[in-house]
This record gives structure tokens, C-alpha cells and sequence, in this order.
């Protein structure tokens, strides 16, 4: 058996991952994960927009996987369709379940704009600026100001603590009005 990669609408993971197992008779994964959103618990997919077919290589006709309800191709190398291997699959299947097992995806205490401090690593003890979770995992994006410039970082939320009280302004000033108008400054010379 081969593992293929199939890309998918995000949003139609469930309606792609039915019409493959309905129609073509594919074994499908699809990683799904429980997430709090809007104050409910409910599974969603780990990898939006990407299922797994599992198939005999001889039996996957990619023509017809294309074809179906909800999918938009299947990941190639070159022509080649992408396979995956067994071993990658059990892990992420055994990842996925203890995760659920453990009540989902880790929920963070922090909300855009909040002010943070970074615990560990080479930077620890700088305030930054929280921005917002980038993917379903623990990672989230901060705007960190070091060296006269602000960057946006992506670190652990593990990383992160609140700060009581901050040092740095939450928002900096605004510079433009929007799509790249400037602000005017008017001096009382």
C-alpha cells in the first residue's frame, strides 16, 4: 500500500474524503484534530486543505482522483504523485490521537495586542507584541521590536508569558492612513 498526498478545498476536507472513499473505494485519513472555537469544542482539520489516499500504486488512477467532488489535485513531484511514508502516517496518526486524547490543541491565555514577555532562548526577557496562532499547533506570531526595527516572529507559545507590567507602548504610531497613504504631520511653526 502507498500513501498519497491529496490536496483538497479547505473547508471540504470531509465532502473530498467521502466522495474518494464512495466512488473510488481509496481508504482515506484525513488528520482531524478537537480545537476550541467560539466557545465550542469541535474537531476540525489538522492540515486545512490536505487529505491522505491510501492505495496500491497500480490501482490509484490520479485522472480520476482529480476528478472528484471537493478535490483540486493530487500533490505531484514532477509527475510523479507524492507518496508518504507508512512510518510518517502511524506517527502522525498516534500524534493526532493523543492530542484529542489530551483535550485538543492547546488553548493560549493570549489575545492580539496583548503585551508578552519571551522566557527562554537567546532572547529572553524582551516584550513583544502578540499577534495571533499562525497554525493549528502550538506556534503563534509576535511582533518582537529589537535593534530599532520590528519583526514579526514566529516562536513556541510555550515561550511566551504575559506581562504585568509592560514597558514598550502596545500599538506603535501609525504611519500611513492606509494602502500606503502617509500621514501628514502639521507643526504650529
Amino acid at each position: 500500500m502507498a500513501v498519497f498526498v491529496v490536496q483538497v478545498k479547505t473547508g471540504r476536507e470531509v465532502l473530498a474524503a467521502a466522495m474518494l472513499e464512495q466512488h473510488l473505494g481509496l481508504t482515506v485519513y484525513l488528520p482531524q484534530v478537537l480545537q476550541r472555537r467560539r466557545g465550542r469544542t469541535e474537531l476540525s482539520a489538522l492540515f486545512p486543505g490536505y487529505l491522505f489516499a491510501i492505495s496500491e500504486p497500480k490501482d490509484f488512477v490520479r485522472s480520476a482522483v482529480d476528478a472528484q467532488p471537493g478535490v483540486v489535485r493530487v500533490v505531484t513531484l514532477g509527475a510523479t504523485p507524492c507518496e508518504v511514508e507508512d512510518v510518517v502516517l502511524t506517527a502522525l496518526q498516534a500524534r493526532v490521537d493523543a492530542l484529542n486524547a489530551a483535550g485538543g490543541l492547546p488553548v493560549h491565555p493570549f489575545k492580539p495586542g496583548d503585551v508578552v514577555q519571551l522566557r527562554s532562548g537567546p532572547l529572553a526577557g524582551l516584550e513583544a507584541i502578540f499577534v495571533g496562532p499562525t497554525t493549528p499547533s502550538e506556534r503563534v506570531e509576535i511582533l518582537l521590536h529589537f535593534l530599532g526595527q520590528t519583526q514579526r516572529v514566529r516562536v513556541d507559545v510555550n515561550a511566551l508569558e504575559a506581562v504585568t507590567n509592560p514597558q514598550m507602548a502596545v500599538r506603535p504610531p501609525r504611519r500611513t492612513r492606509g494602502h500606503g497613504r502617509k500621514i501628514k504631520v502639521v507643526s504650529d511653526d
